[in-house]
């Protein structure tokens, strides 16, 4: 649910990055932030017992989309190119859909104390 939350947050800055209402550094911190608690997250995720695949691979996922997320950020910041700007946004969208998917999922399974239906144990 932090990792959401953080991703929110992110979004919204940058939103007002767009707009100029504030400097790329800050965006470019709070996306190093997001980075580094998505990779935590995926730590405790492989770490927890036992594993739930679909949890797993939500994490790792979350994880490379942000990275090519920051990999896009510094190439529209070089070049300032408009249609790598609107793949970042694009893939913003992508990267918050998959952390409120992940929580919803983990609320789930943590709510009934079991895994969700059809999840496979690894």
């Amino acid at each position: 649910m932090i990792t959401t939350i953080v991703v929110f947050l992110q979004l919204l800055i940058g939103g007002l990055l767009t707009f100029n209402f504030i400097s790329a550094g800050i965006h470019i911190v709070m996306g190093i932030i997001v980075f580094l608690l998505a990779i935590v997250t995926m730590i405790a995720t492989i770490a927890v017992k036992p594993r739930i695949k679909s949890h797993l691979m939500a994490s790792i996922i979350l994880v490379l989309l942000i990275l090519l997320q920051i990999i896009l950020g510094f190439d529209t910041l070089k070049t300032g190119g408009q249609s790598v700007a609107w793949i970042h946004f694009a893939n913003a969208m992508v990267i918050f859909g998959v952390a409120v998917s992940g929580t919803f999922v983990a609320s789930r399974t943590a709510l009934s104390n079991k895994p969700e239906l059809g999840a496979k144990r690894i």
